[in-house]
């Protein structure tokens, strides 16, 4: 299915960006709190990246086709 393809690459993406705002935020700024910024980031991009993809990846799309067609 396209349209689920399309949505794990989004999720990619925007974890990627995550991950380089999270970077910039330890490497651009100093003594504003960075540290607590770029683990809040980093979290953030964890839960979606453990979780959220890894759930999108397990989807059998077989199943749904199925379910669909029927």
């Amino acid at each position: 299915m396209a349209t689920l393809n399309q949505c794990r690459t989004e999720l990619t993406s925007i974890i990627n960006e995550l991950r380089d705002i999270e970077w910039g935020v330890r490497h651009d700024f100093i003594n504003i709190g960075q540290d607590l910024c770029g683990n809040c980031i980093s979290k953030i991009a964890e839960k979606y990246q453990n979780k959220v993809l890894r759930d999108l990846k397990n989807v059998d799309t077989n199943i749904f086709a199925d379910w669909v067609n029927s």
